[in-house]
């Protein structure tokens, strides 16, 4: 009879902590965005994530004279992954992946901090010629 009763309130607290587990678990997507950079305009410029996300953005310079990047402030505290033929600069106080003319590079972050960023191209004038854009992190969860 007792050991009826302590499987019976074993089975109770594993499907009580199972159905809270599962209540309170956020679920969080990988994204990949396909940017094209060409002076002087990124293609998309916007990118919507929320927070947690997993996102790849692959760099895709089409631009054969001059090299690109994706320069970001919001960059700086965050990890970045980095494959293909693109490198990872920090200066100024912006963190940025630059890519070589005609070449494509990917790389991943996880979406933190809620908010809106602005990304620009750090290279020469680019960014005050227009190769502006922003990615907007959004509550985890956020349609």
């Amino acid at each position: 009879m007792k050991l009826r009763v302590l499987v019976v309130a074993v089975l109770v607290v594993a499907v009580t902590l199972g159905i809270s587990t599962a209540g309170t678990a956020q679920t969080s997507a990988r994204k990949v965005f396909e940017i094209s950079a060409v002076s002087y305009k990124f293609e998309p410029s916007v990118i919507r994530v929320n927070e947690g996300d997993t996102v790849v953005i692959r760099l895709r310079n089409i631009d054969q004279r001059w090299p690109h990047d994706i320069a970001s402030r919001y960059f700086v505290n965050i990890p970045l992954t980095v494959r293909g033929d693109g490198r990872e600069v920090i200066e100024e106080g912006r963190k940025y992946v630059r890519v070589t003319p005609g070449k494509s590079t990917e790389f991943e972050f996880v979406a933190t901090s809620r908010g809106s960023y602005a990304f620009i191209c750090a290279f020469f004038t680019h960014a005050i010629d227009g190769m502006t854009g922003q990615i907007f992190v959004q509550p985890a969860g956020s349609p």
